[in-house]
């Protein structure tokens, strides 16, 4: 958990999710409606006191990884909101203040879950995608000297709405939490990480075509029949 999303947004919804004005296309928005681990997404960073949208792998890597990528066996993809400053992978990360958002809506499985279930889609009541809380950090290939930009949701107990579905959600920023996420010191951003009211969230039971990670398109988010 949360390890299947949804970032089908136009520039303009990034936007005015995150609290950019007057900014014009730099990359291309083009829809991923089943977006899974160590795929690209876009995010949210601040630096310099301004905002922008940037592309980003959903699998954070940190900056002191020495090795090769393919070498990285374990998933970075979520941070609990529990053990975020303790972790190496993160970390370093959250005391820098390396903090973004990641514009998106996710799919869950009910648990147990069984082999070929339905997941739930979860979505905003009110908004076209969730503000989820991330970090991020720069990682430098040993072998090309890429410089890779990565991210981890940060994910915290589940609320009322979503302990029905699962035993854990994704930290949610609301809109007039954007300022202190991106500026307030570690010790004070804590207190953010956790559950958002129940009100904010709907959900639907979609079909199975979306367990299989090859699978694109408007269908991922279409209702079960």
């Amino acid at each position: 958990m949360c390890g299947r999303g949804d970032q089908s947004l136009t520039w303009a919804e990034i936007c005015e999710l995150s609290g950019i004005i007057g900014s014009a296309p730099t990359t291309n928005l083009e829809p991923c409606y089943n977006i899974a681990p160590t795929t690209t997404v876009h995010l949210v960073r601040e630096t310099d006191d301004k905002r922008a949208i940037e592309k980003a792998r959903w699998d954070l890597i940190p900056g002191w990884w020495k090795k090769p990528l393919p070498e990285k066996k374990y998933r970075t993809h979520n941070a609990k909101a529990e053990t975020i400053d303790q972790l190496a992978s993160f970390r370093k990360a959250w005391k820098k203040g390396q903090r973004c958002i990641i514009p998106m809506n996710f799919f869950e499985w009910s648990r147990p879950r069984q082999k070929g279930d339905p997941p739930y889609y979860i979505y905003p009541a009110t908004e076209p995608a969730f503000r989820m809380a991330g970090l991020w950090d720069e990682w430098t290939d040993p072998e090309t000297g890429e410089v890779v930009l990565s991210c981890t949701t940060i994910t915290c107990e589940p609320n009322e709405f979503m302990s029905d579905i699962h035993d854990r959600m994704p930290v949610i920023i609301g809109a007039d939490q954007l300022d202190g996420w991106f500026k307030a010191p570690p010790e004070e951003a804590v207190n953010m990480l956790k559950p958002c009211p129940s009100e904010w969230l709907s959900a639907r039971k979609v079909s199975s075509y979306v367990n299989n990670t090859r699978n694109q398109g408007p269908d991922c988010v279409e209702p079960e029949d």
